[in-house]
């Protein structure tokens, strides 16, 4: 049965693109592959390099990187949004690697005490920062689609937030944390509440989006976010743009085409790698629903991608 190819995160390092897919590949393969960039685009001429090593292997879901302002940093998270009470089994779909640019085999695991081997330990905080009348004691289910990092802060991009897995709402809620490197390690300080969206104020769609990406743009000193929605077979995505100030004001801008018209990408977009001052990758994970590029139809082993030129 083959491993379709689901890719939920992209990253530009300077010098290659790194992809995770959120589905386990088999053998000594993790779900970490890299692939250089040809004149602004994927090169897919070469095969993907996969990372072997045991860190990366472990994750489980990964569903967004981030990358450090001066570019040498990179983090990786999973989507938090599987825990078995009482039982260990389920702490790696829990976990928020990082490495120096170009050290990529050497990973590192993102904990609060910094020596566990998942980021299980960081639920609690994520949890409080999550309370409301309806979960005064933090919500008991959610799941993170966004990372982000600016010099000294953290955010994490809450999709969903419920009872359960099977009973939740769709989420545009940013959390945000300090953080500091030092020595090559990292630190990251109590999370709380930075802003979140009312979802049918801004929709642009009859369907529900949530957010699937958070990334801090420090060619322009802004933040790009990603939002998708998921339909059964129908699914589609925008691209926002917004400053830090703006976050806060509850205020994001659709990013429009030359005709002045909300671009929706028509698949699920998972996250934007910025790879320069002008230009930006789209991933698109749409799972195994079967979707074209184009007028090309996407098979197993290939994911969606959509360049975007600003102007």
């Amino acid at each position: 049965m083959p491993v379709w190819c689901e890719a939920s995160a992209i990253v530009y390092d300077g010098s290659k693109l790194f992809f995770a897919n959120d589905k386990d590949m088999p053998g000594m393969r993790s779900s970490l592959f890299y692939l250089p960039l040809q004149n602004g685009f994927i090169d897919t001429t070469q095969a993907p390099v996969y990372s072997e090593n045991p860190l990366i292997k472990n994750g489980k879901k990964y569903e967004d990187f981030a990358l450090t302002p001066d570019g040498n940093y990179i983090f990786l998270s999973t989507g938090f949004d599987r825990i078995k009470p009482n039982n260990t089994d389920w702490n790696s779909y829990n976990t928020i690697l990082y490495w120096r640019k170009g050290d990529e085999a050497h990973p590192s695991v993102l904990s609060v005490n910094g020596t566990d081997s998942t980021s299980v330990s960081f639920r609690q905080r994520i949890s409080k920062a999550l309370t409301s009348p309806e979960f005064p004691d933090g919500a008991p289910y959610f799941k993170i689609e966004g990372l982000a990092v600016t010099n000294n802060t953290m955010y994490w991009g809450v999709r969903e937030e419920g009872k359960k897995f099977d009973d939740f709402k769709y989420k545009i809620k940013i959390l945000s944390s300090p953080y500091t490197i030092i020595n090559g390690k990292v630190t990251v300080g109590d999370i709380s509440l930075f802003t979140d969206f009312n979802i049918p104020a801004i929709n642009p769609s009859s369907e529900t989006i949530a957010i699937s990406s958070i990334e801090y743009d420090h060619f322009n000193n802004r933040f790009l976010i990603l939002t998708s929605y998921e339909d059964g077979e129908k699914l589609g995505g925008y691209l926002w743009t917004a400053t830090l100030n703006e976050l806060k004001q509850h205020v994001m801008h659709l990013v429009k085409d030359s005709q002045g018209n909300p671009i929706d990408f028509h698949h699920k977009s998972e996250d934007v790698a910025i790879i320069s001052k002008n230009r930006v990758i789209i991933i698109d994970d749409d799972d195994r629903v079967v979707t074209k590029m184009g007028n090309q139809v996407r098979q197993p082993n290939q994911a969606g991608y959509s360049v975007v030129e600003f102007r």
